[in-house]
């Protein structure tokens, strides 16, 4: 006999939903979390969801050290605030699904975050990473490559310019394309399209436009 398990059923298209191909994605921030490490770094962790239905989860941005020193991740956080038109994100209770690892599965928690970001529309470019975890295990990860507005395809340095045609992202799109693998894993296999991270984030300096001076576009 075959009974239906409601906690199954649902847990089948989880991998199929996620986003697993680099590219361009446009959908509405799902988590919003602040983040801080054991060090003390602070972070915005961020969940999305695509208007396809797919989702990336944990594409966390630890963007300042305890000691107020920016990360170059502040980079992508203000473009996310410009592109999200969010002048200013007061911290507060979200609520929002996580991995709960005691029970094994996922739940809606209440977490320390910022609500003016949730539901907020936005663009993101999407790479792949391969790395190894703690553990030894290489895993897949998707990282924001880039940033651009959901209605307008304006990068941020271009709202800022008071552009009125979008003209970078078409720019990124094609840097993207020319190595959307990064490969971090501690054994690297052989993979045609996979480049190393230092050049290729030397290469995208001054593309993204995530450089965001004092006052606002908006």
């Amino acid at each position: 006999m075959l009974k239906l398990d409601s906690s199954l059923a649902k847990a089948a298209d989880v991998i199929a939903a996620n986003i697993q191909e680099p590219g361009k994605y446009v959908g509405v921030i799902t988590r919003a979390e602040k983040l801080t490490a054991g060090t003390g770094t602070e972070g915005l962790g961020l969940s999305f969801k695509a208007d396809n239905g797919q989702t990336a989860d944990y594409i966390d941005l630890y963007h300042t050290k305890s000691d107020g020193e920016p990360l170059s991740a502040l980079k992508t956080v203000n473009a996310i605030l410009c592109c999200a038109r969010v002048a200013q994100a007061e911290e507060g209770p979200i609520r929002c699904e996580k991995w709960v690892k005691a029970k094994g599965a996922r739940e809606t928690v209440t977490v320390p975050g910022y609500p003016v970001l949730m539901g907020k529309r936005i663009g993101l470019l999407l790479r792949k990473v391969l790395e190894t975890d703690d553990k030894g295990k290489d895993r897949t990860r998707m990282e924001i490559f880039g940033v651009f507005s959901a209605e307008t395809e304006l990068t941020a340095s271009e709202m800022y310019a008071k552009a009125s045609t979008p003209k970078r992202l078409a720019e990124m799109v094609a840097l993207l394309a020319t190595k959307p693998v990064i490969d971090k894993r501690t054994t690297k296999r052989p993979a045609t399209s996979v480049g190393g991270a230092a050049d290729f984030d030397a290469a995208m300096e001054g593309h993204a436009g995530y450089r965001i001076p004092d006052d606002e576009p908006f």
